[in-house]
């Protein structure tokens, strides 16, 4: 790690960090988005049944992506975000074992 990310990392960690009990939480499944010159603006979505309180076999049950929320960020606050993902995965990786990449079926 240089010492520019260090002297920044070290900055961040004397800033109090206060999380409320109410703050609202969101389980997502994916993600999507896109840039614009201003900001990256990414949105969560969990996959839900099309059809709910309905009996229908499990061949036909369809799915509908409902976006959670959208997050905007701003250039650099994307690259952060990135490179602190990157590292978490990284992680993640090292204690519990590779993460599978999705296994998409052909028709």
């Amino acid at each position: 790690m240089s010492k520019e990310n260090r002297s920044e990392e070290e900055k961040d960690n004397k800033i109090p960090v206060v999380i409320p009990s109410d703050a609202p939480r969101i389980y997502a499944t994916g993600a999507f988005g896109g840039y614009t010159p201003q900001d990256f603006r990414l949105m969560f979505f969990s996959e839900e049944p099309l059809q709910q309180d309905a009996i229908i076999s499990s061949e036909k049950i369809g799915l509908k992506r409902e976006v959670q929320t959208e997050v905007i960020l701003a250039p650099l606050a994307a690259k952060q975000l990135v490179n602190w993902l990157s590292g978490q995965v990284n992680s993640f990786e090292k204690n519990f074992g590779k993460i599978p990449s999705p296994q998409h079926k052909e028709k």
